[in-house]
């Protein structure tokens, strides 16, 4: 069960699909997260977003526009009904479409984003990568959060910088800034 911890839509129970691709951020992680940074406001970018538990979250907490990228069609059914559940079709948009080929595109158009939440499947190699892609998508004073197991060593990218790292039992969330030009935090 998935359930909203905080925020205009705190207590809702969310739809998460029942099969072994999916696994949702913990209410103790998103409550850790949203604890620390101030979404309100933001616009958020949720890659990998399942079922959309934390983009949801985002939103219940003010943040002005949430953009989910995942590809699952039971994860997309479910992050559907989750939005129209909760009422924030409206500040929603979905891209259904591979998480680096979306970042690539994104990059391309020229996107920008407040607060970058990244939740690749663990252990698949796919955390570095996407690093490299959407860290060029953080706006100015911006955030990239990449969660991941505790034993994953971080990823260090060449335009971004791991500045906090928190543990949660077998997870970490991971804060990233970006690099200005001269090698120094934005």
């Amino acid at each position: 069960m998935l359930r909203i911890t905080g925020g205009v839509a705190r207590g809702k129970t969310l739809k998460v699909p029942r099969c072994t691709d999916i696994r949702p951020t913990s209410a103790r992680l998103r409550e850790a997260l949203f604890n620390i940074l101030q979404v309100e406001g933001k616009n958020f970018l949720d890659v990998f977003a399942g079922a959309g538990g934390v983009g949801i979250e985002a939103l219940s907490r003010g943040a002005s526009k949430v953009t989910f990228i995942e590809n699952h069609p039971l994860a997309l059914k479910a992050l559907r009904e989750n939005l129209e559940l909760t009422g924030f079709t409206g500040q929603a948009e979905i891209i259904k479409q591979d998480a680096l080929r979306a970042g690539q595109r994104l990059l391309e158009r020229g996107y920008r984003f407040d607060i970058i939440f990244l939740d690749p499947p663990y252990e698949k190699g796919l955390a570095e990568k996407a690093l490299s892609i959407f860290a060029g998508l953080l706006s100015y004073d911006g955030w990239l959060i990449l969660e991941s197991r505790v034993r994953e060593a971080p990823p260090a990218i060449s335009t971004a910088v791991l500045v906090d790292e928190r543990r949660y039992g077998d997870s970490a969330l991971r804060f990233y800034r970006k690099l200005a030009e001269e090698g120094k935090v934005e």
